[in-house]
């Protein structure tokens, strides 16, 4: 049995053909948190397709999800361009015959004071993040209502949920995801389209350490009931669970993955 903050292989929660005939699409799949999840949707029977701007990210992933059984699509993209995206929603239709899931990964951030944020600084950051995610969810949505149903899941972040220093420009958009979530929830019940938010806490991709000098600080923990950073393993699970039938009743929800990071304060000096 797993012990307090271990999470469990997805292989050994979910059975191996619990997608199988479904397709899932991963924007910014080539890396950190949505490599992870498109590994894991391959290995429970779907056909994953994964998109981001940078191909050479993207070609070892494809690789790895033939290897481990699936059917893979590897597609450029530019989320901030409503056109680049339909180009990738037809693409992966094309190869791999329909779009079931949509996980919508692709994200942006950098650090900076908000009085040093410039309004080009602004537009990268949100553009991707906000704008990428309406972008990809509308023209997923159109492929979807044709066979009858989706699921659309988008990747926020506890930020979203308090005030995000240093990081206005992302917190500001996880914010704008949440509510898109909820409100599209809302109008496409009656399509069988569900949407929902996963929102990680603090997870130690590359990305992640990289901006962090290659470590990050240990007064961060202090914060964290469960006493250690997040993976992008950590998310996989709780993403498959939602769009897993095993989650057709649930919709318009938002689900952390912080380690009770959200939670008040443990009083450990009681």
């Amino acid at each position: 049995m797993a012990g307090f903050g271990e999470t469990p292989e997805s292989t050994d929660v979910f059975t191996d053909d619990l997608f199988e005939g479904e397709v899932a699409l991963v924007t910014g799949g080539g890396t950190g948190i949505g490599e992870e999840i498109a590994l894991g949707f391959a290995d429970h029977g779907a056909d994953v397709a994964i998109a981001s701007r940078d191909m050479d990210h993207l070609a070892p992933v494809a690789e790895e999800l033939e290897e481990r059984g699936a059917r893979a699509c590897a597609t450029t993209v530019d989320v901030r361009e409503y056109e680049s995206v339909e180009s990738m929603v037809d693409t992966v239709v094309d190869e791999l015959g329909s779009l079931d899931i949509l996980v919508n990964n692709a994200g942006a951030n950098f650090v900076t004071p908000t009085e040093e944020l410039t309004p080009n600084g602004w537009r990268a950051v949100v553009g991707t993040i906000l704008d990428g995610t309406a972008y990809c969810t509308f023209a997923a949505a159109e492929q979807m209502r044709e066979q009858g149903g989706g699921v659309v899941l988008a990747m926020g972040a506890t930020n979203s949920e308090r005030g995000a220093p240093f990081h206005a420009h992302s917190g500001a958009g996880k914010a704008g995801i949440h509510n898109l979530m909820q409100t599209v929830a809302a109008e496409w019940a009656e399509d069988g389209i569900r949407a929902n938010t996963v929102a990680p806490g603090v997870i130690e991709t590359e990305g992640v350490l990289e901006a962090s000098g290659g470590s990050l600080p240990d007064e961060l923990l202090e914060d964290i009931p469960s006493g250690r950073f997040g993976t992008p393993g950590d998310c996989v699970p709780l993403t498959l669970f939602l769009a897993s039938p095993a989650a057709a009743y649930v919709t318009g929800g938002y689900f952390t993955v912080d380690g009770g990071q959200l939670t008040a304060p443990l009083p450990y000096d009681f």
